[in-house]
C-alpha cells in the first residue's frame, strides 16, 4: 500500500529562484491543443504496456470529440529531451479552474504517459518545479489534478514528488492464466461453477443463449444502445443520478466503439447474453463493455435485464464467459475497474488503493487544494464505513440529482 503524503498544509508560491531553478533543471513544458502535433512521441509512449488506455489517443480523440472539451496537451521535456506527455482537459468547479486527465470522470487507472526507460536519467522533478513549468506554459488552470493513479505510476516523474491523498475508490483485478482452473482456483472455483451451471439451465429451459460481441460497427452500436436503456434503470433503482445521459457521453462510448485499430481491434468492445428463444425475438439480458492494453482487460461499464431472467444472473454468466475467454487467449489480468462493490470482490483476489495527486498553479489553486483532497477524504470515509454508506444511500432514496460533475465512480 502507498503512503499518501499529508497534504493538510498547502504548498508555498514558487519564488523567483524557484522559477528559475527549473529552467536550470532543464525541466520545460509545452502545451498544445492538437494530439496530431505530438504523433510522434505520443505514439512511442503509449505502445509501453504499462500506461493505461485511459491515455491513448483512442481514448482522448473519443472524449474530445464527442464532448466537445479543450484539449490541452502538455509536453514535459528535460534537457530538451520529452519524457512525458499528459493529456488534460479543463473543467469549471465551484469558481476554480481544474485540469486533469482528459475523460476521467469515466476512467478507471491513469497513468499519464511516461517514458519509464528515461527515468534513471531525469533529475528530480519538484512540485513548485513542476507548478512553475506549467504555469509559464500557459496551462489555463488554478490547480491540476492527477487521479486515480496506480502507486507505481504515482511514483515516477513527474508525479513522484507531489502531494497526495487516496483516491475515493480502489480498484480491483482478476489475474489470469491460460489454465481456467487456475483462475477460479484464485475465487472458490466450485461455488463459482456451480452459480454458472444454475445460470445456465435457467436460461436454457427459456430457450437457451448465446455470447455475442461487437464484432462490427452495426453490432457494436446495437449493444451500446441496448447498455445505455438498461443501466438507467439499473441506476434509479438504486438511488443514483443516469452518468451516462448527457448527450456528450453518449457521443464519446459510441466514437469509441466504433474506433479501430489496424487489426480491426475496437476502442470500446462490446460483449452481451442474448437470450434465444424460436417464438419471440432474441433479448439482449446483459451487456458489458472493455477496454485492452496489452494484455490488461478493462470493464469500463456493465449492465443488466432484470425484467428478463432475473433469477439467471446474466451479469455473473456474462462475465464468466468473458473472463474464460479471455485467459485462454493468453491475458494476464481482468480488471474490474474502480469502485468498491460486491461483485468485484467476489470475483477478485487483488485490489489496488488509488492516489490523486495536485500540483497548484497560483494562488487560488494553493487556497482551494485543501478542500478539494478534504471531500476526496470525506468520499472515501463515507465508502468505506457501512453506517456512513448507507446514512447516504438513504438519502439518495429521497431524491435523486444529476450533479454538475457526476462520474461513473462517485
Amino acid at each position: 500500500m502507498v503512503n499518501a503524503k499529508d497534504i493538510s498544509a498547502p504548498l508555498a508560491a514558487p519564488s523567483a529562484s524557484a522559477r528559475a531553478r527549473h529552467i536550470a533543471n532543464g525541466l520545460s513544458a509545452r502545451v498544445v491543443s492538437d494530439p496530431g502535433r505530438v504523433s510522434e512521441v505520443w505514439q512511442a509512449l503509449e505502445a509501453d504496456p504499462a500506461m493505461t488506455f485511459h491515455q491513448s489517443r483512442a481514448w482522448v480523440e473519443a472524449w474530445a470529440q464527442g464532448t466537445g472539451v479543450n484539449l490541452s496537451i502538455v509536453t514535459l521535456e528535460q534537457n530538451g529531451t520529452a519524457f512525458a506527455i499528459l493529456p488534460l482537459e479543463t473543467v469549471r468547479m465551484h469558481g476554480l479552474t481544474i485540469a486533469r486527465f482528459a475523460g476521467t470522470s469515466f476512467s478507471n487507472e491513469n497513468t499519464g504517459l511516461i517514458d519509464i526507460a528515461a527515468q534513471s536519467r531525469l533529475d528530480p522533478v519538484a512540485a513548485r518545479d513542476l507548478g512553475a513549468a506549467l504555469s509559464e506554459a500557459g496551462l489555463g488552470a488554478d490547480l491540476v489534478l492527477f487521479d486515480k493513479m496506480p502507486p507505481e505510476a504515482a511514483a515516477r516523474a513527474p508525479f513522484s514528488a507531489l502531494p497526495r491523498t487516496f483516491h475515493q475508490n480502489p480498484s480491483f483485478q482478476l489475474p489470469l492464466f491460460t489454465d481456467f482452473n487456475a483462475v477460479l482456483a484464485q475465487i472458490n472455483s466450485k461455488r463459482r461453477r456451480k452459480k454458472f451451471r444454475v445460470s445456465e439451465r435457467r436460461l436454457e429451459a427459456m430457450g437457451g443463449y448465446r455470447h455475442i460481441t461487437g464484432g462490427t460497427d452495426a453490432e457494436a452500436l446495437r449493444l451500446l444502445d441496448t447498455f445505455l436503456e438498461q443501466k438507467p434503470v439499473r441506476l434509479a433503482a438504486q438511488g443514483l443520478p443516469n452518468v451516462f445521459a448527457d448527450p456528450g457521453v453518449r457521443a464519446f462510448l459510441r466514437k469509441l466503439a466504433t474506433t479501430r485499430d489496424a487489426t480491426g481491434k475496437a476502442g470500446l468492445e462490446l460483449h452481451a447474453i442474448e437470450l434465444v428463444d424460436t417464438t419471440l425475438q432474441p433479448q439482449i439480458i446483459a451487456v458489458a463493455g472493455l477496454t485492452i492494453k496489452g494484455k490488461h482487460i478493462t470493464c469500463q461499464f456493465g449492465s443488466i435485464n432484470e425484467d428478463i431472467a432475473a433469477d439467471a444472473s446474466a451479469g455473473e454468466l456474462l462475465f464468466f464467459r468473458m473472463i474464460e475467454h479471455y485467459a485462454r487467449a493468453g491475458y494476464d489480468v481482468f480488471d474490474f475497474g474502480v469502485g468498491d462493490q460486491l461483485y468485484k470482490r467476489s470475483w477478485c483476489p487483488q485490489r489496488t488503493e488509488l492516489v490523486d495527486c495536485y500540483v497548484p498553479l497560483n494562488f487560488k489553486g494553493r487556497l482551494a487544494a485543501p478542500s478539494i483532497t478534504g471531500t476526496i477524504r470525506l468520499k472515501r470515509a463515507i465508502k468505506t464505513s457501512p453506517v456512513l454508506h448507507r446514512i447516504v444511500a438513504r438519502l439518495r432514496s429521497f431524491t435523486v440529482r444529476k450533479p454538475q460533475h457526476a462520474t461513473h465512480n462517485d
